[in-house]
């Protein structure tokens, strides 16, 4: 979640079962999302306990698929509840004007924007389900407008689409659907770990700013987020970090070419943009497809008009907003530059993000440092675009928080984003539909006469 948030500190290991305010204590944002966080690690194991890897309540069960006449809308969505691994994916009923449901097809999911094209019979449809974060530039609803412009608090949400996958002719069982989920999230997405190490910094490219005898020689205590940028193995993949953990964005009022007018330039220089900032445009159809965005350089900056020109490959073509799109258009900056490899900084890849090297400790700033572990003999790490790993750093310490002795931190794997699947039918070559849903009983339910 790229929230500005102080860190994570939920810890299934831990076992705590709530957090205990204190009087006259300092509040922080850690404590009360770590509450949630307990709370809703106990429902969904509880839940995922109770019904299995995915089901629905039996006379309720949602998300049947059913055939359709028009190829325009490609198949229907049935209306419902279904859990998968525990989390709640709810279709609700819309209404039109006379009162009429109004049916959800696969070409119609409100969070699946210009899904592919539909692959030839047959193919298993399918759920997939993750939590995506939310601001007030996504669902403005969430400021209080007596506030008269200040943001509070921000939002996950549970999104879920029904995608396909060709040429399945039969329902799954769970050798096979575990073989499917592991290509659309391998097992192996990376392991990283962090830390802070002495090494020679070159003071005309990166001045210590607080005592070198300090590890960590950031001035202020920040959340570091490293971020898989292009997909692939080490080698191929590549990555990108923010010291604010992504949360440093400007709404889009316009963009026409290589210009683009930003509602503001953040509220100070911290989080504003400088000249030959790395950005990357976002919208709600790139955030929900998954899609990696385009890597761009901020070449100047008008301030008095808040408009900022980028440097645009030619092949390349933007989109195009104005005050009237509906997308919610943002701009991210990241925080990744191009330094001398020598010192063990990372060299910058094609896709403007750092290229992912594996068995060898990477600089980012003010001595943290990442590591990639390498795979076991005979495997491969596959990392995926959109995971990620927080770090956060302090300044009290000089030192970063992760898991495992300064000298020895241990390897994690990332942070998310985790998705979960369940298999909703097959829909052969002659149309027929095969339904691959699970029931349970409701514990509430009169036993049968």
């Amino acid at each position: 979640m790229k929230g500005d948030f102080t860190r994570n500190t939920f810890d299934p290991r831990k076992h705590f079962s709530r957090v205990l305010m204190q009087q006259g204590r300092v509040q922080l944002d850690a404590d009360w999302n770590e509450q949630a966080a307990i709370l809703l690690h106990y429902l969904q194991a509880l839940a995922a306990d109770l019904i299995g890897p995915h089901g629905g309540p039996r006379g309720a069960v949602g998300f049947e698929i059913g055939a359709s006449e028009d190829e325009e809308k490609g198949f229907l969505i049935g209306f419902g509840r279904y859990y998968v691994e525990g989390i709640l994916c709810e279709n609700e009923i819309t209404w039109d004007q006379k009162r009429s449901p109004i049916p959800v097809s696969y070409y119609t999911q409100a969070e699946y924007p210009d899904p592919p094209e539909l692959p030839g019979l047959p193919y298993l449809a399918y759920l997939d389900v993750w939590e995506n974060h939310l601001t007030h530039i996504q669902d403005p609803e969430m400021r209080e407008v007596a506030l008269l412009g200040p943001d509070t608090a921000s939002r996950a949400k549970i999104v879920w689409q029904v995608k396909v996958q060709p040429d399945v002719e039969a329902c799954p069982n769970d050798d096979d659907w575990s073989r499917l989920v592991e290509q659309w999230q391998p097992k192996n997405r990376g392991w990283m770990r962090a830390g802070t190490k002495e090494f020679e910094v070159d003071p005309s490219t990166e001045p210590c700013t607080i005592s070198p005898e300090s590890k960590y020689r950031g001035a202020e205590n920040q959340l570091y987020r490293v971020e898989i940028h292009t997909g692939g193995r080490a080698g191929d993949a590549t990555f990108k970090w923010s010291r604010e953990n992504g949360s440093v964005v400007f709404p889009i009022l316009g963009l026409n070419g290589e210009e683009a007018t930003l509602e503001h330039l953040g509220r100070d220089e911290r989080f504003s943009l400088r000249e030959w900032d790395w950005v990357e445009i976002i919208d709600d159809g790139v955030s929900l497809r998954g899609e990696a965005p385009q890597l761009l350089r901020v070449k100047s900056i008008d301030r008095d008009r808040q408009i900022v020109a980028l440097e645009v490959p030619n092949n390349l073509k933007l989109p195009v907003y104005n005050e009237n799109s509906t997308t919610h258009p943002l701009l991210r900056r990241w925080d990744h530059k191009r330094m001398d490899t020598s010192l063990g900084y990372p060299a910058l890849a094609d896709d403007g993000a750092m290229a992912l090297e594996e068995a060898n400790w990477l600089v980012l700033e003010d001595g943290i440092q990442v590591y990639f572990e390498p795979a076991p003999a005979g495997e491969f790490h596959t990392y995926r675009s959109g995971d990620y790993w927080l770090i956060p750093a302090r300044t009290a310490t000089g030192d970063v928080e992760w898991p495992g002795p300064s000298d020895a931190p241990e390897a994690r794997p990332p942070h998310g984003v985790q998705h979960a699947y369940a298999p909703l039918a097959i829909l052969s070559a002659d149309q027929v539909v095969t339904d691959c849903r699970r029931e349970f009983i409701q514990l509430w339910a009169s036993p049968p006469a």
